[in-house]
């Protein structure tokens, strides 16, 4: 379902940026979002997601939001997985190697 509504919004929109926000209130017990991914699978999407906008020369801003739990340190780290599969993907790519253009 993802790769399709993704496909299908970039195609028909044709975005100069995207703005990602990996919600984490779709963790299996996430007090209020009442959904059941897994680590692995928030993380499949966050990486589906990045590696898609970056594959198609999208420039991607990825923000977390959502996600509730009374142990901060938990819910911290699901926070921080979008920021680990970007660097990933950074890593991935060689991103370092790439030219960067500049706004004229």
């Amino acid at each position: 379902a993802l790769t399709t509504s993704l496909d299908k919004a970039l195609k028909e929109v044709k975005p100069q940026l995207v703005l990602y926000n990996a919600g984490v209130d779709v963790f299996h017990s996430d007090k209020l979002g009442r959904l059941s991914l897994s680590w692995e699978g928030m993380k499949q999407r966050d990486m589906h997601v990045i590696r898609t906008c970056v594959d198609g020369g999208i420039p991607v801003a990825a923000v977390v939001g959502g996600g509730y739990d009374n142990d901060v340190n938990v819910l911290g780290r699901r926070h921080a997985l979008v920021h680990r599969v970007c660097a990933q993907v950074w890593r991935e790519r060689r991103m370092w190697s790439q030219k960067s253009s500049s706004v004229e």
